[in-house]
């Protein structure tokens, strides 16, 4: 199983531990546009907790370059956004990333910029536990 794979498992999994259920793919539309999520590599959960309703982008970052994959992270962020928008979807979209990459590489100024600048909203998960680190922000408060 591709490494991909694995840690769409693993936010699958921190999702569930921390509450949330109906946790599925989300297929979107902009007028004949369609937009769904590739197996193999990036996926898009939809979870819905209480009245919160949440679309979950999922980044491992296995490419070469963490730089790389962080635009075409940012790029999949803003357009997913855009269509949630369209659609009049009431979900919050999130980016989900591992700690590990968080920690080594994300946490530093470049990237920090970038996700302010793009209003980049985060689901940390580690990827050791399968747990929620953090969310940035919150989407209970």
């Amino acid at each position: 199983m591709p490494t991909k794979d694995l840690f769409y498992k693993t936010v699958e999994t921190a999702l569930i531990k921390d509450g949330w259920l109906n946790i599925t793919p989300l297929k979107l539309d902009y007028d004949g546009t369609t937009l769904e999520v590739d197996l193999s590599a990036d996926k898009f959960l939809t979870a819905q907790k209480d009245a919160l309703y949440i679309a979950v982008e999922v980044k491992s970052f296995v490419a070469a370059s963490v730089v790389y994959a962080f635009h075409q992270a940012i790029g999949q962020y803003i357009h997913y956004r855009m269509v949630l928008r369209y659609q009049n979807l009431e979900r919050i979209i999130y980016l989900a990333v591992p700690l590990s990459i968080y920690q080594q590489q994300l946490s530093q100024p470049f990237f920090q910029a970038s996700l302010t600048e793009n209003q980049v909203n985060l689901l940390i998960v580690n990827d050791i536990t399968q747990e929620v680190e953090q969310w940035i922000p919150n989407p209970e408060q």
